[in-house]
């Protein structure tokens, strides 16, 4: 039968794990005069000699890769801003576009304009020339409205 891992005794070592602090009647000041023990699991010195030989085979290209990393961050915050400018500037060069298309038809609206209000003054002529041709036809006069008197 297997041995769980829970299982153990708190007085069991598992054999994968590095031990915490030094060993057991050690103190700060002998350890630097201690030769290194047979496995570097039992090294108290692991930690420091391991972070130095880190530092000296790749700590250069790691403080190169923060470096890079910080210079791409500034480059990502301006190339942001600028494309919210350059976001805001084609926004406005679309309702430019759209001012102009309307400006476009001003003249043209213009002439309709115009055309409208001969046909509107034809129209009032005409409808006067009925009404009096009725008033003469019918022998009763017919009232002038407001708005006639307003036109003439």
């Amino acid at each position: 039968m297997s041995e769980s891992p829970t299982s153990r005794r708190a007085g069991d070592e598992d054999p994968e794990r590095l031990p915490a602090g030094l060993p057991a009647g050690t103190s700060a000041a002998d350890v630097t005069s201690l030769p290194p023990p047979p496995s570097a699991k039992h090294d108290p010195r692991w930690a420091s000699r391991s972070a130095s030989r880190l530092m000296e085979t790749s700590g250069a290209r790691v403080v190169e890769a923060q470096q890079t990393i910080a210079e791409l961050r500034k480059t990502q915050a301006s190339v942001a801003k600028s494309l919210g400018e350059t976001r805001d500037a084609v926004l406005w060069l679309q309702k430019l576009e759209v001012l102009e298309q309307q400006l476009v038809l001003v003249p043209e609206y213009r002439e309709r304009a115009k055309k409208i209000v001969a046909e509107m003054a034809a129209v009032s002529q005409r409808l006067a020339k009925a009404k009096k041709r009725a008033s003469a036809l019918s022998g009763e006069e017919f009232p002038d409205y407001e708005e006639d008197a307003e036109a003439k």
